[in-house]
This record gives structure tokens, C-alpha cells and sequence, in this order.
């Protein structure tokens, strides 16, 4: 059921935002660009995963209500985004890996071109926003709704506004803070640890890192896929009540650590996704290294799959 505490932490977030993007918009360029790394960016990406929970309907009882607060948060990230986030991200939860559903993974062209080569995925990452923002257009362009229509016009009201107050420092300020979150910052490596294929044939992994504290429990990536309308507050408890389950599947240790993988290793790239051209049955088996169909990997895959994390 709905989160009541995170509508006030949204709140707090877009109120500190549109605080520091007025306060900083005369500063000197290096404390401009180290606020903004270290908390504009911070709180930015905060603010998109509490879309994603929103996205869920677990935010308010109503779901225009959670629409409509979708539209709050996504002020301070200055390109309207939250609208059109929900359709594509149920289709991720639905058909998870799908080609042409899935907007998650790479598009062919993408992989073909990024592939395993350390520098352009160094380039890819420090793109990633981008990549996620345009590729959803070319693979299933969004239908143009209400929501879509009003989420642009706030948008377009809000950073209207801050640049005819207070300059283009202000709008700057909030622009690179979402460029920022979604390229070489910790918290984006959640893009990388929720569905990278580190392990044959295990699609999704959960990170217990102190970073959850700013993402909303994202990390517990496993226990909201099983339970996706479980809010983040209690995602920690889905993971104590079945601990026999998620302490012995494959885990990120470290979003630091996986983006340093993801562009350094020879083994990770664009192909390393668990991909599908069909849609299949739950009970289907599809982990290689599950060798009784249980549901489980080989224990001795396991210890040494998670060194190599």
C-alpha cells in the first residue's frame, strides 16, 4: 500500500532544489559544480526514483493522485519525464527483457555500436540519460495523453519561471544536477546493478548499500520485482521474511564498483542483458545455471560468481 512519508520528502527535496538553484545561481563556478555533484545530483536522482515508486501507485490511494505528484517531482529535473515514465516502466515490469517491449535494454543498434569497447562505454555511460530519454521514442513513441500535456506545461511553467526570476545560472543549476545524476555519480550505477548480466543467466540483482538511504530502497531491486507494489519503506522487511531467498541469489556489492566493471571489464557491454524475442510463461525455466529447476543457482557458481562482483 501507499508510503504516506514520501510525498513530504519529495516536498523537502524540490523545495531544497529550487532553494539552492536560487541561492547558488551567483557563486563561483567551482562551488557551483561541487554542490551540484554532491547534493543537486544526489537529490535530483532521489527525485526520479521517487517516480519510479509513484509510477507503482504507492505514493497516494488514488492513482491521479500519484500522477499528479509524479508531476511535482519532476520540476527540479527541468525536462518533463514523469508522465511518460509510467507506460514504459510497467512494460519493463511486465515483459522484462522482451525486444521491442522492454525499453530497459539496449537497442540493437545501440549494442552493435557500444559493444564491449572500454572507451565508448565510458562515453555511453556519461550519455546514459540520453540513451534512456530518445530510445523509448524510436522503439514505442509515447501517445500523447492529458497527463503528457499537463506534465509539459508545469514543466515548461516552472523552468519559465526560474529563468525569468533568477537567470540562466538557476536553470543551469538544475540541468546539470539531472545530467549529473545519471552519468559517472554513484547513485547511477543502480542503472547498471539492477539488470547487468554479471552472472549467466541471473537478470536481476539487489544492492543492501548505505546509498539505498537517498534512492528510495531501489537497490532491493530482487524484492520489488517479486512484490512491485510493496513501497520502499518496507522493501528491507520482504528481504528479512524471505532471507533464505534473496541471501543466496547473486548481489551487488557496490554501484561504484559495477560502473568501474561495466566500463573497465571485457566481459560486460551492451550485449550483457538477458534478452528475449518472445513473451514467456512464469514457470518457464530460462537460468542456465539453475540445474534442478528450482528456482536457484549452483552453490559452487554462486561463490564464484560473487568474487568476480
Amino acid at each position: 500500500g501507499p508510503e504516506w512519508r514520501t510525498k513530504y520528502m519529495v516536498g523537502a527535496t524540490v523545495a531544497l532544489q529550487t532553494y539552492l538553484a536560487i541561492a547558488l545561481r551567483e557563486t563561483s563556478w567551482p562551488v557551483f559544480l561541487t554542490v551540484i555533484y554532491l547534493v543537486g545530483a544526489t537529490a535530483n536522482h532521489s527525485l526520479f526514483l521517487a517516480i519510479h515508486e509513484w509510477s507503482h501507485n504507492l505514493g497516494f490511494k488514488h492513482p491521479r493522485s500519484n500522477q499528479l505528484g509524479s508531476i511535482l517531482a519532476n520540476l527540479p529535473i527541468g525536462i518533463p519525464y514523469a508522465a511518460t515514465f509510467k507506460p514504459y516502466h510497467m512494460d519493463h515490469h511486465r515483459n522484462q527483457g522482451v525486444h521491442g517491449v522492454d525499453t530497459d535494454i539496449a537497442h540493437p543498434v545501440e549494442a552493435r555500436i557500444i559493444q564491449n569497447r572500454t572507451p565508448l562505454k565510458a562515453l555511453y555511460f556519461f550519455l546514459q540519460l540520453a540513451f534512456y530519454a530518445l530510445r523509448p521514442t524510436f522503439i514505442k513513441p509515447p501517445p500523447v495523453t492529458r497527463m503528457v500535456v499537463l506534465n509539459f506545461a508545469a514543466q515548461v511553467a516552472y523552468d519559465a519561471a526560474m529563468l525569468y526570476c533568477y537567470g540562466w545560472n538557476a536553470v543551469l543549476y538544475l540541468l546539470l544536477s539531472t545530467f549529473v545524476c545519471g552519468s559517472f555519480h554513484p547513485t547511477a550505477g543502480h542503472f547498471l546493478s539492477e539488470h547487468l548480466e554479471v552472472v549467466e543467466g541471473v537478470e536481476t540483482y539487489s544492492y543492501y548499500g548505505p546509498l539505498n538511504y537517498v534512492t528510495y530502497n531501489v537497490g532491493y531491486h530482487n524484492e520489488h520485482h517479486d512484490f512491485p507494489y510493496v513501497p520502499w519503506s518496507r522493501l528491507p522487511v520482504v528481504r528479512r521474511i524471505a532471507s533464505e531467498y534473496y541471501d543466496t541469489i547473486p548481489q551487488c556489492a557496490s554501484w561504484c564498483g559495477i560502473i568501474w566493471n561495466y566500463v573497465a571489464s571485457p566481459n560486460l557491454g551492451a550485449y550483457s542483458r538477458v534478452k528475449r524475442t518472445r513473451r514467456i510463461a512464469a514457470t518457464e525455466r530460462i537460468n542456465p545455471n539453475d540445474n534442478v529447476g528450482d528456482g536457484t543457482i549452483d552453490r559452487a557458481i554462486l561463490s564464484q560468481d560473487k568474487k568476480d562482483m
